[in-house]
């Protein structure tokens, strides 16, 4: 029997990683941009799958036993949630159906990994009852269902899983479109871990070997490009949250989508990682306090290299860093080192703001997203690394305030302040999603 094994979550030591230090893109060949004309339409074929995401907020669950698990066959890296035993913050989950006839499995929406996992032991996991409502796929009640060869065992965090293969049809999206052939690793024994992972980060070409979601949808002609975007919504609710494969929502945002490029290149990312994931640089970091100028956290020189990870509920920075901003939000530590913020400030108009290539884009997180709140107490959206050599994150707390396009075609990340003003403005992407993206592709808000 093959062995197979998976890691998902960590890092290796840091390493400084810089691309050019200039304005200029390689997508500058398909020619200038002209001034964003707002009443433009693109064409829409209907190539598109739109699923919504739910919401989850994970308050603070510790008890139980835990195990630390840092060593895979892959290689050795810290855990990527150095609060995981905290458990706290907000995902974003999926429901697809598996099986024929379908069962409804949700599953964490993670560009920080790239299968599918189902099925945590909820009697082991962090948050039982929770664990209990997420679905349960059951092979033996699917005749669509087959084993294959091997078995896979993941690292999340404090969590862990271990299991075997299948192959099965799911649905997804809001038409529940059959999905055949779709590889599911489903869990044998698990610890802490209280929902199943849907993995949207590269596939078959870098990480996998075999044909995962995404792959599929492109192979059977759902979408045209290896290409999704995002857009979680604020907090607390009053925007929609979902996702889009093979298109673009251009009532998310406005003007045009700013290309950072995946770096280090995919081919670096293997050989230094041992996997692709959406890592890019960022150029900027400052704080804008409410009443107050933007106070910059970074020199003009500042290049660092960070993972876009929504399988993550917080930002990760090197301490100093924030300890700059908790000082600005009046946040203060606990003896774990956690940041805990007056919940009445996230009533206040400040924001962090996190810039790429060089001030050509600013996302501001408004207090009111970067503010995570649990209802009787509210942490601070970021928290310290490990240590100087960790890996930075950017998750779901910097995630709700940008529109992100994930371009496996292009190796880049497009974005854009998240500005909704409506709904279903969805433009498909083509062959050509590189000048579309770069060129046609503008928000409509």
């Amino acid at each position: 029997m093959a062995l197979l094994w998976l890691l998902f979550i960590g890092f290796l030591s840091f390493l400084c990683l810089s691309a050019a230090s200039s304005n200029s893109s390689r997508f500058d060949k398909w020619g200038p941009r002209n001034r964003p004309v707002p009443g433009h339409r693109g064409p829409d074929t209907g190539r598109h799958i739109r699923a919504t995401l739910q919401s989850r907020k994970v308050n603070n669950i510790t008890d139980g036993t835990m195990s630390i698990y840092t060593e895979s066959g892959v290689a050795r890296r810290a855990p990527r949630e150095p609060l995981a035993s905290y458990g706290a913050g907000i995902v974003y989950m999926l429901e697809l159906a598996i099986g024929t006839p379908g069962q409804l499995v949700s599953a964490i929406l993670d560009t920080g990994s790239y299968t599918l996992l189902v099925d945590p032991d909820c009697n082991q996991a962090a948050d039982p009852p929770a664990c209990q409502t997420y679905g349960y796929y059951d092979t033996a009640q699917s005749s669509t269902a087959r084993g294959l060869a091997g078995w896979f065992s993941g690292q999340f965090g404090t969590g862990y899983m271990q299991g075997v293969w299948y192959s099965d049809t799911a649905y997804i999206g809001l038409e529940n479109l059959p999905l055949p052939n779709l590889r599911v690793g489903v869990s044998q024994w698990s610890q802490y871990i209280w929902a199943g992972v849907l993995g949207v980060s590269y596939g078959k070409v870098w990480n996998t070997g075999y044909a995962t979601l995404l792959d599929l949808l492109v192979t059977q002609g759902y979408i045209e490009v290896p290409i999704f975007s995002l857009g979680v919504g604020y907090q607390g609710g009053g925007s929609p949250s979902d996702i889009i494969f093979g298109g673009v929502d251009r009532q998310k945002f406005r003007g045009y989508l700013e290309p950072l490029e995946i770096y280090p290149y995919p081919q670096q990312q293997l050989r230094i990682y041992g996997q692709v994931n959406y890592r890019v640089n960022m150029t900027s970091l400052s704080v804008t306090p409410p009443g107050q100028d933007e106070t910059s956290l970074t020199d003009v020189n500042f290049e660092r290299n960070v993972l876009i990870d929504s399988g993550s509920t917080y930002t990760y920075l090197d301490a100093n860093l924030v300890a700059a901003i908790a000082k600005a939000l009046n946040a203060y530590p606990d003896p774990h080192g956690v940041y805990y913020v007056p919940c009445e400030n996230r009533d206040l108009d400040g924001s962090v703001n996190f810039g790429f290539n060089f001030y050509n884009v600013v996302i501001r997180v408004n207090y009111a997203d970067f503010i995570v709140d649990f209802d009787d107490y509210c942490a601070l959206g970021v928290q310290p690394t490990d240590g100087p050599g960790s890996t930075w994150v950017l998750g779901t707390s910097f995630i709700r305030a940008a529109y992100l396009v994930f371009d496996q075609q292009n190796d880049a990340v497009w974005i854009a302040q998240y500005l909704p003003c409506g709904d279903d403005e969805i433009t498909d992407l083509t062959m050509d999603a590189g000048r579309q993206l770069w060129l046609e592709v503008t928000g409509l808000c």
